[in-house]
This record gives structure tokens, sequence and C-alpha cells, in this order.
């Protein structure tokens, strides 16, 4: 078996590993810093790379009002209150890191039509963050290796991690070793284990996330680490899959009736703003309707301005009868007819406000319609497929708020860390715009851990 040295191995290059490597070599200019990567250059940055990274944060890097509560309030209580009180309070200190290696971010507003006002994002989005912190890594002198899957931990007779076995049989040693490789998002194998027998039928947002293999989670349980978040729930976002675009979003679901396949209505499509619903809503797509779902609407939502909540890059259907759009839709005529004339029986007229919630709802009908409840009558009628595609597995390695790795004793598994996805806070409903932000956060966590805990002189020494 070849034996490699290192100071500090870190598994995985989106934005958590990339952070701990740059802060560690912030630390210690002389260490020695591995970032081991299963895909080639070209594909690196796991989720990272594809997505826009909002962060729910102000304009100065704060974090926005209700960030600990509403991590807290999704949850039911069950997301360490530690790690949030930890992660509210390196926000700011951590986007001013990122501006300080080059980074620049910006306010702007997200593809909800009800938001009341701007998040903060990486000028560029996530390929910002992966292009500008793997170049930091290697302008500091750590090694990126790509195509190189780490496929086990060392341990010694202690239970301390000593390194990884990597995919040709090389081990990496170090003294600290962070797990940074996502979830199990691109596994059909663990999306079946933990989300039952139809799971491998949800696709990735992206193509970064079919990197993310679980790896990291079995080694670190092979380990003896205890596990976090909630294993059979996911963040997943509605999109239209006529398009082999990323995140090819709709977002303008509430402000129309969503039928199955069958022609028929599932769900309250306006239960709350589609911030607070898209999750569970494209849930309810994957399991009640057979992963497949269409939009209905007319002229009264396609007079707004809705580019920035619509992100696909495909036109929608259009008809100037219900009985050809159905055709159109592969759709029964006669049931989605029907279930227009009931909507339209139980909405109420009035102009569409996109814009917040409207207190419109429809009467007597099941599912109800509890806001932007207008009837469907002004043609040409639009459609949009929609379906569910997985962002990120919930499910994850029990950590502190120092990043640690924790037991299955309770007590910390020495030499290991995880951060981002890997690592499991994530209960019930997601709170948005916090996932990029934990990775960045936590990653420098952990690049501190692992300086301290280095034996090379320090910059400071």
């Amino acid at each position: 078996m070849t034996r490699q040295q290192a100071d500090l191995v870190v598994v995985g290059c989106g934005a958590g590993g990339l952070a701990t490597a740059v802060r560690f070599l912030e630390l210690h200019p002389t260490g020695r810093v591995v970032v081991l990567e299963r895909t080639s250059k070209a594909r690196r940055g796991g989720n990272t790379a594809w997505t826009g990274a909002f962060f729910r944060l102000e304009q100065d890097g704060a974090p926005a009002a209700d960030f600990s509560a509403r991590m807290l309030e999704l949850s039911d209580g069950r997301t360490d209150a530690a790690i949030v009180g930890r992660l509210a309070a390196l926000a700011q200190p951590t986007m001013q890191w990122l501006n300080e290696n080059g980074i620049a971010t910006k306010a702007d507003l997200t593809y909800f039509l009800t938001s009341k006002g701007p998040r903060l994002m990486p000028v560029g989005g996530g390929a910002a963050i992966v292009e500008t912190l793997a170049a930091r890594v290697e302008a500091l002198g750590g090694t990126i290796r790509y195509d190189t899957a780490a496929h086990a931990l060392v341990q010694d007779e202690t239970g301390t991690v000593t390194g990884v076995v990597v995919a040709d049989g090389t081990q990496w040693e170090a003294p600290t070793v962070v797990l940074a490789c996502g979830g199990f998002e691109g596994s059909a194998t663990l999306l079946n284990r933990h989300l039952g027998e139809r799971g491998h039928e949800l696709s990735t947002i992206a193509p970064g996330g079919r990197a993310n293999q679980g790896e990291g989670i079995e080694m670190g349980v092979r380990a003896g680490a205890a596990t976090d978040g909630q294993f059979d729930r996911f963040h997943g976002e509605p999109v239209d899959p006529r398009t082999r675009s990323p995140e090819a979003l709709v977002m303008v679901y509430p402000y129309g009736i969503l039928v199955d396949h069958r022609g028929e209505r599932f769900l309250d499509e306006g239960a709350d703003t589609p911030d607070n619903t898209f999750e569970s809503v494209a849930y309810r797509i994957w399991r009640d309707a057979n992963q497949f779902a269409y939009l209905i609407a007319d002229q009264k939502l396609v007079r707004h301005d809705i580019a920035r909540a619509v992100l696909t890059d495909r036109e929608p259907e259009s008809a100037d009868t219900l009985e050809a759009l159905a055709e159109r839709l592969d759709l029964d005529a006669a049931a989605l007819v029907t279930t227009v004339k009931k909507y339209n029986a139980a909405a109420q007229p009035g102009p569409l406000d996109v814009t917040r919630l409207d207190g419109v709802s429809t009467n007597g009908l099941e599912p109800p319609k509890s806001n932007w409840a207008r009837p469907i009558d002004e043609p040409p009628y639009v459609a949009w497929p929609v379906t569910c595609a997985i962002t990120f597995t919930f499910g994850g390695l029990k950590t502190d708020e120092h990043a640690r790795v924790v037991g299955r004793d309770g007590a910390p598994i020495p030499g290991l860390y995880a951060v981002g996805e890997v690592a499991g806070i994530y209960h019930h409903k997601y709170p948005g715009a916090t996932s990029v932000l934990r990775a960045l956060c936590f990653g420098r966590v952990a690049g501190e851990a692992a300086a301290a805990r280095s034996t090379v002189p320090s910059a400071a020494s």
C-alpha cells in the first residue's frame, strides 16, 4: 500500500471543503494540504458549482432577523441550537472573509415573487466560490487531486482518525480529516434505502449532485459516528422536466392549479408563500402525483413579470381552449375541463396579486386553495410540466458546533470533522438560503481546528 503524508486531508471540493483548506493554509502556510475530489477538474464542486448560493443574510452580511428562529422552527426544534447559534455568529465574518479572498457579494432578489427584500449572494453564484477558492488553495501551496474517491477512514487503536484510503489503495495520512463530500442524493441505492423503493425516481437538480454518493456518511458511520438529520426527507424543488438546464425552477405554481396525470388537483397550491411551500409541494409531486404534475394557468398570471420565478428555458405549453391544452399535455380532456370548472366555481373573481398572500380562497373545494384562488378563465391557457428534483438529502453525520463528528458514545471522534451536506442538521423542512452558508462557516471552523491540531509552525509563530 502506498502511503502519503499530509497535515490535513479534505474529502470534497465544494464550498465546505475549499473553505477548510484555504483557512488552514492561511494559518499554516507551510502545511501540507490535499483535497480529494472524486470527479474531474471540469466537474468539480458538487452542488456548490451549480447553485446561485443565496445566503439568508442582510446586505452587510448580518443574519436576517428571522435567521435562528426560522432554522429552529422549521426543524420542530430538532436542529441543534448550539449549531444554529454558532452559524449566526459566524455569518458576517465569513462574508468578510469571502470578500477578502476575492469573492464579491451582492444583494439580489430571489426567485420568489412574494419576497419582501433581497438576499445576499456571491457575484457569479456558487461557481465563483469553487473557482476562486480552488485557485486560492493552489496559490497557497495546497494540492487538489481529481478523480480520486475516498473509500475508508483509517483509525488507530484508540479510535482516532489518522487518514483516508482512496480507490487506488493509496493511504493519505494526516492528524486531521475533514469530510466535505455531500449527501447521498446521487446514489439510487441509498435513496431507495432511506426514502423507500421510489427514491431512485428523484433526479438531482443539477449535475453536481450526481457525485454525492454518500460515501462520506457511510465511512463516518463505519468509524463509529452517530447520525443526525432526517434521512427520509430531502430538499426538493419543483422543476420543468422538459429541459436539461440545471435548476429549471417553476416557482409560480401557487398562482394556478396543479393537476396530476389524471387531470385532478391533489394539494393546496396556495397554502402559503412559495418560499415556505416549494419544498413540500415538490415532495407531494413525487409522493402523490407519481413524480409528474402540470401547472395550469391563464393570462392573469402571464400578464405579470414572472421571469425571475420561472428559470426553465422552455416556454409553457399554450392553447386557446382547455380541451386543446389537455391534448398537448396528453391528459384526459374531459377530466381537465371538469377539474377547472369545479375550481372556477369555488374561486373568487378579481385581479391576481402575485406579490403577497392575498387571502383569496376557494369556497367548499377539496383540496382547498387558501390564497390566489382566482378563476382560470382568460385564454390562451398555459401549462408547465412540473416534477420534483432533489437538491440534497437531510440525513448525515452528527456534528457539534465545532464541526467535530460525534461518535455513537456521545463524544467527538478525535481527528474527524464534517462540514456541508455530509453533516446532518436539517429536519422536516429546509430553512432556505442556509446550506452553502453553513458549509462556508463551518469549513472555516474546521480549517482553524485542523490548524490548531497541526504540528507545523503557524503563521503567527
